[in-house]
C-alpha cells in the first residue's frame, strides 16, 4: 500500500517536473516573488521616502497678489480704486514638449485662442512692442531705444550688445517677421498636416501671447493676463474650449479704475505690468517684486507704489501633470495696500482745468487770422498771428481727422472729395519730383519753388535717417565733401548731391542690392531715384507734407476739412452748418472755425497750435501743501493700457502724457526778478534808496540790453519801481553790480555765484519735493546781467516756481511741496499724517522782505499787470514773466503770485509755453483767484466758453 502511494507520488512528480507548465510556473513564481519583495520594500520599508519624493515633485507655490490701496482727494472723493472683472489668463503648465509636434500643437492652441479673442475684438495685453496700424503697416509702440533693442534681442535670441547693425535697425515689420520665424508660426499645420495661413492680425496676437508668456517662463503655473474685462459670452466660449486650451483660464481679478480723467490723470497716474528692464531696479527696493506684477508706472501710483501695493499671499498646493490643483496644503492670504488721501480737491482740479482750457482757447482764437500771406519776420513774438491754413493743416497733422478714412467705402461726400483732390495732387507732385531728380541741370535748391524745396529737403532727411540709411551723417567723407557744404547753403541740386555721393563713395549702394550689370553711375543713380519714389508713394509723413501744401494753396479747402469733421463725428452732427460750409466761401469756413474754437468744440489740445498746453499750481503758503496741480491737456488713464490709445497719445503734438507742472522746464523771465532784488539788497550792492536811471538801453555789456520800453525810458527808479515796472535796464544793472566786488572789479563768476546762492535759497537748485516725476531745475550758468533778468539759461517748471513764490509769500519759510496728506489702512485707521517738510527759514532783513512785497503788490496796482487786474478786489501780489525761446513762435508766459497781500493764504503760479505774453498767464491767475476765493463757482466755469477771452499783452 505504501509502495503504491510512493509510486503514485513519484510518477506525479516525474510528470510535473517533466512538464513545460512546471517550468513556466516556476518562472512566474520567481518573478512574482521579486515583484512582491520590491513592492514590500517600496510600500512598507521605504514607503515614506518614496511618498515624500513624489509629493516634492508635484508640490508648487502660487503667489497671490495683494489688493491695491485706493487714492482719494482731500474731500474723500475716490480717485483710484479696484474693480472686479473677468480676464483671460495663460500659464505654462508644461503641456507641450519641445519636439516639432509639441511646438505645432502649442501653436494650434495659440491660434484657436487668438481666433476667439479676435471674434470679440479684444486687444492683447502684449509686451511685444509692435502694433499693426489701420493701413496694414507695422510700428513700434515704444519710443525708447533701450526697450526696442531689448525686444530685438529677445526675438533674435541674442544679448543687446551682440546684435548686428542690420538687426539693431530692424523695422517693426522685420521684428514681426523674425518673431513669426522664432515661434515657428510660419510652419503651422492642422491635424491633417495641411498648412494654416495666418493673417497679420492673428499672427501678431499669437506673438503677443507667447512673447508675454515667455517673459515669465521661469514661473511655471503662474498665470499671465492676456486680455482684460471680457464679456460673459467670451468667458463661456473660453471655458467651453478649455480642454483644447491647456493653461488658458478665466480669472476674476481686481483691476485699477480711475475717476476724474483727464483732470487728475497726471497726479494719480496709472499702473501697468512690470517691464522687463524695470525688474532689477524694483527688486533693489523690495525683493518681492516679480516680472508678472502690476506696479505703478506714473504719478502717485508710481511714487507711492510700496504704500499702495499691499502684501502678497502664498498658496502651497499639489498639482496633477497638467497643472490642475489637486489639493491646497497651506495658504497665506494676501493683504490689501494702504489708502492715500491727497491734498488735492477734485473740484478744484476740474474747475482750474477748464479755466486753463478756456484761456488757451481764447488766446488761440484771438491769434487766428485769415491772412495766410502775413509777413511776420519783423514783429515781436507777443504779436505773432496764426494763419488759418495752419489750423486747417493741424486737423490732419495732429490726427484730428483720420486721413485713411477719406479713402474708405464709408467715406462721406467731403471726405471723398478730399481723397480725390489729394490723389490727383500727389500724382502731380510725384511726377514733378521725379522730373527734378532726373534733371542733370536741375539747378540749385534755392532756385526751386518753396513747396518743391520742402519735398527735396524731406528726401534729403530720408537719405540720412534710419529708415533710409543711405547716407551716414557721421561719415567723414560726407562731412568733408563739397556737396555737403553746398547743400547746407542751398547751392546744389539733390541730383548733383546724390551723384557726388555715388562718385565719392559716401552713398551706400548696398541698399540697392546691385547686380554686376549695374556698374555705371547713372544706372546706380536711376535705382536710387526708383527707391526714393517708392518710399514717397508709401510714406505717411510725406503724405502729411503733401496735405500741408495742398491746404496752403487751397487745393484742399478749409470748407472740405471742416465738413469732414462732421462726417467723421469729430463734431456733433449739424446739418445746417454742414450745408452752410458746402455753399460758403473761405470766410465762411474761417468764422465757423473761430466759433468752434471759442465754444471749445474744437479744443486747443486737438489743434496743437500755440498755445496748446499749460499748467497751474496752487499752494497753501502757510503749510506748503499743494491745493491744485493742473496740467492741460490730460489723458484717460483708464485707457492707457490700450496700445492703440497709447500710440495716439504719444503722437499727439499737444503732449498729453507730459506733466507740464513738473516736467516742462522754461526760462522764468521776469518772474525771477524778486530773487535778484533780494540778492542785491542782502549783498549790499544797493539799498532801498538806491536810484538807477533807466535810459532804455543798458550799454555796460555787449551786446547791449534793451529794456522793453525802448526807445523810451523809465528814468530814475528805486527797487520798488524796478520791480513794479519790470525794468530790464534796472535788473541788468543789478546783475552787473552783483558781479562787481568791493574794490570795483568786475567778475562775471562772482555775479553768477551770488545769483546761484539766492536762487538756491529759494529751492531752485533742486526738485520741489512733490511726490511725482519731476525734471531737474537749472540755475543759469553765465551772463549775470541777463541771468538777473530771468533770461540766460535758467530753466524751471511751474512746481519749482510755485515753491519759490510760496517762500516769498510767507517771508522765508521754504517747504518741500507735497500732494500727499495722510495714509490710512484698509480699515480706515490712520497710518501716517504727512506734513510738508520745512527745509529752511530764510533770515533776510525785514527791509528786504518789505521792499520785495511792496514791489510785487505794485506790479498789480500800478505796474505792468495793472490792466489785467482792474476790478479785482482781492489783494494780489505777483510778478509777470515773459521769456523768448524762438523767434518764430510766441514767448513763454509765466506768472507767480500770492494773495491776500496783507495775510497771504495761497500762491498761484501759471506757466503757458508759447503763450505770447505773461499778460495771458496773469489773466488766468486772476480767474483762479476768483474761483479760490468764492467769486466764481464751478458751475459757472463749466457753463461758459472762451468767447470773452482775448490775448493780453503786458510789457516785461
Amino acid at each position: 500500500m505504501i509502495k503504491e502511494i510512493y509510486s503514485l507520488i513519484k510518477e506525479l512528480f516525474s510528470r510535473l517536473f517533466s512538464s513545460r507548465l512546471f517550468a513556466l510556473a516556476l518562472i512566474f513564481t520567481g518573478l512574482f516573488s521579486v515583484l512582491g519583495i520590491h513592492l514590500f520594500q517600496m510600500q512598507i520599508m521605504q514607503g515614506r521616502s518614496y511618498l515624500e519624493s513624489h509629493l516634492k515633485s508635484t508640490r508648487k507655490n502660487l503667489v497671490l497678489p495683494g489688493t491695491r490701496g485706493n487714492i482719494y482727494d482731500k474731500d474723500g472723493k475716490l480717485l483710484a480704486y479696484n474693480e472686479l472683472q473677468y480676464n483671460i489668463t495663460i500659464a505654462d503648465t508644461g503641456a507641450f514638449n519641445s519636439t516639432p509636434k509639441g511646438i505645432n500643437n502649442r501653436n494650434r492652441m495659440l491660434h484657436k485662442l487668438a481666433i476667439i479673442i479676435e471674434k470679440y475684438q479684444y486687444p492683447i495685453l502684449s509686451q511685444f512692442k509692435v502694433i499693426l496700424n489701420e493701413d496694414g503697416s507695422f510700428s513700434y509702440t515704444t519710443s525708447s531705444d533701450q526697450d526696442r533693442l531689448r525686444l530685438l534681442a529677445n526675438v533674435f535670441r541674442k544679448e543687446p550688445d551682440k546684435l548686428s547693425e542690420k538687426e539693431r535697425n530692424s523695422t517693426a515689420e522685420e521684428c514681426f517677421e523674425q518673431a513669426k520665424k522664432l515661434y515657428h508660426f510660419n510652419k503651422l499645420t492642422d491635424e491633417n498636416g495641411s498648412p494654416i495661413s495666418l493673417s497679420d492680425r492673428t499672427a501678431l496676437d499669437m506673438i503677443g501671447i507667447i512673447y508675454t508668456l515667455r517673459l515669465t517662463s521661469y514661473q511655471r503655473y503662474m498665470s499671465t493676463n492676456i486680455v482684460e474685462n471680457i464679456s460673459r459670452e467670451c468667458m463661456a466660449e473660453i471655458l467651453e474650449s478649455k480642454y483644447d486650451l491647456p493653461g488658458v483660464d478665466v480669472e476674476n481679478v481686481s483691476v485699477r479704475k480711475y475717476n476724474y480723467a483727464p483732470y487728475l490723470s497726471h497726479i494719480v497716474g496709472y499702473t501697468g505690468q512690470v517691464q522687463e528692464g524695470q525688474l532689477s531696479d524694483l527688486k533693489k527696493i523690495d525683493d518681492s517684486y516679480e516680472v508678472n506684477d502690476i506696479v505703478g508706472v506714473w504719478g502717485l501710483e508710481k511714487s507711492e507704489d510700496l504704500i499702495l501695493k499691499g502684501k502678497k499671499g502664498y498658496k502651497e498646493m499639489y498639482l496633477n501633470n497638467v497643472g490642475s490643483i489637486m489639493e491646497v496644503i497651506s495658504e497665506e492670504k494676501p493683504m490689501a495696500g494702504n489708502d492715500i488721501y491727497t491734498t488735492i480737491s477734485a473740484n478744484d482740479q476740474i474747475s482750474i482745468y477748464y479755466l486753463l482750457e478756456q484761456e488757451l482757447a481764447g488766446i488761440l482764437s484771438s491769434k487766428l487770422t485769415e491772412n495766410n500771406d502775413l509777413d511776420q519776420s519783423k514783429i515781436k513774438q507777443s504779436q505773432l498771428m496764426i494763419p488759418v491754413k495752419d489750423a486747417y493743416y493741424q486737423l490732419i497733422n495732429n490726427n484730428v481727422l483720420n486721413k485713411d478714412h477719406f479713402f474708405s467705402e464709408e467715406a462721406g461726400e467731403a471726405e471723398k472729395e478730399i481723397a480725390s483732390r489729394f490723389k490727383q495732387n500727389k500724382e502731380e507732385m510725384l511726377s514733378q519730383i521725379e522730373t527734378i531728380l532726373n534733371e542733370e541741370n536741375g539747378g540749385e535748391l534755392s532756385g526751386l519753388p518753396q513747396e518743391l524745396q520742402a519735398y527735396m529737403v524731406y528726401i534729403y532727411d530720408y537719405l540720412l535717417s534710419k529708415k533710409g540709411e543711405i547716407v551716414d551723417p557721421e561719415d567723414t567723407r560726407y562731412k568733408s565733401s563739397s556737396a555737403y557744404t553746398q547743400w547746407k547753403n542751398d547751392a546744389i541740386s539733390l541730383h548733383d548731391f546724390l551723384m557726388k555721393g555715388i562718385e565719392e563713395g559716401w552713398i551706400d549702394t548696398r541698399k540697392l542690392s546691385l547686380n554686376t550689370e549695374y556698374s555705371d553711375t547713372n544706372e546706380i543713380y536711376a535705382l536710387f531715384v526708383q527707391k526714393i519714389m517708392e518710399y514717397l508713394r508709401s510714406d505717411a509723413g510725406f503724405d502729411k507734407l503733401l496735405y500741408k501744401y495742398a491746404i496752403a494753396k487751397q487745393t484742399i479747402s478749409g470748407n472740405l476739412l471742416l465738413r469732414a469733421l462732421f462726417e467723421q463725428n469729430v463734431l456733433t452732427q449739424d446739418d445746417a452748418s454742414y450745408q452752410a460750409l458746402a455753399a460758403g466761401d473761405a470766410h465762411t469756413a474761417f468764422t465757423f472755425l473761430l466759433d468752434k474754437i471759442r465754444k471749445i468744440e474744437l479744443t486747443p489740445a486737438q489743434l496743437a497750435l500755440d498755445p496748446c498746453n499749460g499748467s497751474v499750481v496752487v499752494t497753501d503758503v502757510k503749510t506748503g501743501k499743494i491745493r491744485a496741480l493742473v496740467t492741460y491737456p490730460g489723458f484717460d488713464n483708464n485707457r492707457i493700457s490700450d496700445a492703440a490709445y497709447l500710440k495716439k497719445c504719444n503722437e499727439d503734438l499737444s503732449l498729453p502724457l507730459l506733466n507740464g507742472a513738473t516736467q516742462t522746464q522754461l526760462a522764468p523771465g521776469s518772474s525771477f526778478k524778486p530773487i535778484s532784488s533780494i540778492a542785491s539788497l542782502e549783498e549790499g550792492v544797493i539799498n532801498t534808496s538806491t536810484i538807477i536811471d533807466c535810459t532804455g538801453k543798458y550799454e555796460e555789456v555787449t551786446p547791449n540790453i534793451r529794456c522793453w520800453i525802448w526807445p523810451s525810458q523809465h528814468g530814475n527808479e528805486n527797487l520798488v519801481d524796478g520791480i513794479k515796472n519790470s525794468c530790464n535796464y534796472f535788473f541788468a544793472d543789478l546783475g552787473h553790480r552783483l558781479a562787481t566786488d568791493s574794490k570795483g572789479n568786475y567778475n562775471s563768476e562772482l555775479g553768477m555765484e551770488r545769483i546761484r546762492k539766492y536762487a538756491s535759497d529759494f529751492g531752485l537748485n533742486e526738485k520741489s519735493g512733490v511726490e511725482l516725476d519731476e525734471a531737474e531745475p537749472r540755475i543759469s550758468t553765465y551772463d549775470p546781467e541777463r541771468s538777473a533778468m530771468g533770461q540766460a539759461n535758467h530753466a524751471f517748471n511751474a512746481a519749482q516756481l510755485a515753491r519759490y513764490i510760496t517762500a516769498v509769500a510767507n517771508s522765508g519759510s521754504l517747504y518741500k511741496l507735497s500732494i500727499v496728506d495722510k495714509i490710512k489702512d484698509p480699515r480706515n485707521n490712520a497710518v501716517e499724517e504727512r506734513t510738508p517738510e520745512l527745509e529752511k527759514t530764510l533770515s533776510y532783513s525785514d527791509v528786504t522782505w518789505n521792499a520785495v512785497h511792496e514791489g510785487l503788490r505794485k506790479v498789480i496796482t500800478e505796474g505792468v499787470a495793472k490792466s489785467v487786474f482792474i476790478g479785482q478786489n482781492i489783494a494780489v501780489a505777483g510778478k509777470t514773466g515773459t521769456a523768448q525761446e524762438r523767434e518764430d513762435r510766441g514767448n513763454h508766459a509765466v506768472f507767480v503770485s500770492y494773495a491776500p497781500y496783507d495775510n497771504p493764504e495761497i500762491s498761484v503760479t501759471v506757466n503757458i509755453p508759447y503763450g505770447y505774453s505773461s499778460g495771458n498767464a496773469a489773466s488766468l491767475a486772476n480767474m483762479v483767484y476768483d474761483y479760490c476765493f468764492g467769486k466764481l463757482s464751478m458751475d459757472t466755469i463749466l457753463s461758459r466758453d472762451a468767447s470773452n477771452i482775448n490775448s493780453l499783452t503786458v510789457s516785461d
